[in-house]
């Protein structure tokens, strides 16, 4: 006798050797497989955001230190251009208008508030 089962509507996901409760068990734990890779891939893009920020906010930092160590280096080159100056008048007049704000009194100083 030849069986027909072609006329036989049976779900993939279940199997029937197993039982009711079986069944209902091996659902949870598939929901349970979904909730937990659900779970890994916000985690995983919280942890990818926090790191962008992170490595952001290290290049702002690197920026300004950057621009710091270019206004010290331009300073330690101008501290060279004095120390390797021979002392003479000129020299003391350009120290004292630089460092000391002095001025000789028949000279006309003009102050610009322009920092740039």
């Amino acid at each position: 006798m030849a069986k027909d089962y072609q006329n036989h509507d049976v779900a993939i996901s279940e199997d029937p050797t197993l039982s009711e409760q079986e069944q209902e068990h091996r659902e949870g734990m598939s929901m349970l497989i979904k909730l937990a890779i659900a779970a890994v891939v916000i985690a995983s893009m919280i942890i990818s955001i926090s790191c962008l920020m992170q490595f952001n906010d290290i290049q702002k930092q690197l920026e300004a230190d950057r621009k710091k160590l270019d206004y010290y280096e331009e300073q330690i080159g101008r501290l060279k251009y004095y120390i390797n100056k021979e002392v003479d008048d000129e020299y003391i007049a350009e120290y004292a208008r630089e460092y000391l704000n002095y001025y000789f009194p028949d000279e006309e100083i003009y102050y610009n508030d322009d920092k740039q």
